[in-house]
């Protein structure tokens, strides 16, 4: 999906910010404008097919390893326990997502993706790639990993001890 409202283009050529335009420089904010970009694209892809990113986001965070409680979802996704909740419950609803009980603390509850919600997952994965694929488009494969490598080392100890490994 190429995005084309809002770009500063002129007769074909992307302009870049002016040189005395100094956030331009600082790469917390492009990383932040190019976040901010990209969940936008993702969004109108989405909306598409009738989901929202953090429905999506969920469903992806359920599908790996770790059962997850909805604390955990907070902690990882940035979402507000509240949203959190209202998002399971709609997930509930869908049969995409059922909680169960956690054993060692009975006042947690897991988060389980159920074969439907894996369904739902799997049918809108292509969607997301495509979005990211069209937006990573200007790096190579070399260039996509050696980013994805220093994003890795910049989130190193930044993440829910849930979704590590000892």
């Amino acid at each position: 999906m190429a995005r084309t409202g809002g770009n500063a283009e002129r007769d074909g050529a992307q302009l870049r910010p002016r040189e005395d335009f100094f956030i331009a420089e600082r790469p917390g904010y492009l990383l932040h404008k190019a976040a901010l970009l990209l969940l936008e694209d993702v969004e109108k892809a989405l909306e598409t097919v009738g989901m929202r990113s953090r429905y999506f986001f969920v469903l992806a965070s359920l599908a790996g390893g770790p059962e997850l409680s909805q604390q955990d979802l907070s902690r990882l996704l940035n979402l507000d326990p509240t949203t959190v909740v209202t998002v399971i419950d709609e997930m509930e609803r869908n049969q995409h997502v059922e909680r169960r009980r956690n054993p060692a603390d009975r006042r947690r509850y897991n988060l389980i993706l159920t074969d439907a919600g894996r369904a739902a997952l799997a049918a809108v994965d292509s969607v997301v790639t495509e979005v990211e694929t069209a937006f990573f488009g200007a790096l190579d494969d070399d260039e996509r990993e050696v980013m994805r490598r220093m994003l890795d080392r910049m989130l190193a100890g930044r993440w829910p001890a849930s979704v590590c490994s000892d």
